[in-house]
């Protein structure tokens, strides 16, 4: 009897403590029962698929937000890590694999300037990182006077259009990703870190913790997840617009982390909570289409789901 009540706990305090996961079953159920079309095997991967550069992305802004900073420059990266990314291919032949690197090279220096400013420029994140995201982009629209940048390798768009054993290869590095950031966060001294920083910053300093570089290491993993996320960006596109792309990347992926329970003050928050937001987000903008629903509609209840999402989370904190 104790192992069966014990189990049985286990399992309600799982059930509590991913309540966003459940709700994303439910939405799957629901989906699935009111369309005939939502749970062919096309519309599932394509669903994946449309996560996967927005997922990516919020895997990084994931750590940032866990110490209980923002990070808007992003959807900006995205577009500086594209142009690399696809100049790279033009001048050297670089292809999947130089991509990656170049993606994950030049995300990491952009996000560690994010970094150096709010930890040792003692800049707020919002501020610091709302400046960046303007000089990111707008450096670039400068050097390519604000057009698009084509890559000439058609081998890179395997990355984007391709398969593997049914599954969409795009979606492979996305699940690579998020089982390397739950290892990190659950498994590694630093992820204890990254949660007793987001908690109480003084605390985490008395217990060992090095605040100012768990903070610079969050938004350079941040800034590497945008410059993968070109990659997928770029992948798909074969392409990158300097004034069009990445808009409003930055507030999809912290819309899908705190959709996933993470809170905005820091502490709190799972991958597996930040991939449910984005599959969420995902399903319902698919769903929609598939029922004709107007696009501006489909914004405006990915507002008000995050309103109830905050407001709920402030409720249970005057608790």
């Amino acid at each position: 009897m104790r192992i069966e009540f014990a189990t049985t706990d286990n399992v309600q305090k799982w059930v509590s403590r991913n309540k966003i996961f459940m709700l994303l079953l439910a939405l799957a159920f629901l989906a699935a029962v009111t369309s005939d079309y939502f749970w062919t095997w096309n519309n599932v991967m394509n669903v994946f698929r449309q996560a996967s550069v927005i997922g990516m992305i919020a895997l990084g802004v994931h750590f940032v937000v866990l110490i209980g900073k923002l990070d808007l420059s992003v959807g900006s990266i995205v577009v500086f890590s594209g142009a690399i990314i696809l100049w790279g291919q033009n001048l050297f032949g670089f292809d999947i694999p130089g991509s990656l690197l170049l993606g994950a090279i030049s995300g990491a220096l952009l996000g560690s300037l994010n970094g150096v400013l709010v930890t040792y420029g003692r800049v707020p994140s919002f501020i610091a990182t709302l400046g960046t995201m303007f000089i990111y982009r707008y450096f670039m629209m400068w050097v390519a006077d604000a057009g698009a940048i084509s890559g000439s390798r058609i081998s890179h768009t395997f990355l984007g259009h391709g398969y593997w054993l049914g599954i969409p290869v795009v979606v492979l590095p996305l699940l690579i990703a998020a089982m390397t950031a739950h290892f990190l966060l659950s498994r590694t001294l630093f992820g204890r870190y990254i949660y007793a920083v987001g908690q109480n910053p003084r605390a985490a300093y008395s217990s060992g913790a090095n605040v100012n570089r768990v903070t610079l290491i969050a938004f350079t993993l941040s800034g590497i997840a945008a410059g993968l996320g070109a990659v997928l960006e770029t992948a798909r596109l074969n392409s990158i617009s300097t004034a069009n792309s990445g808009v409003y990347y930055e507030l999809d992926a912290i819309a899908a982390v705190v959709l996933g329970g993470a809170s905005l003050r820091g502490g709190k928050g799972t991958i597996l909570g930040t991939v449910s937001g984005v599959l969420m987000f995902s399903i319902l903008n698919n769903y929609m289409n598939l029922q004709n629903v107007s696009t501006y509609l489909q914004g405006v209840l990915k507002g008000l789901l995050i309103f109830l999402v905050l407001y709920r989370q402030n409720r249970l904190r005057e608790e």
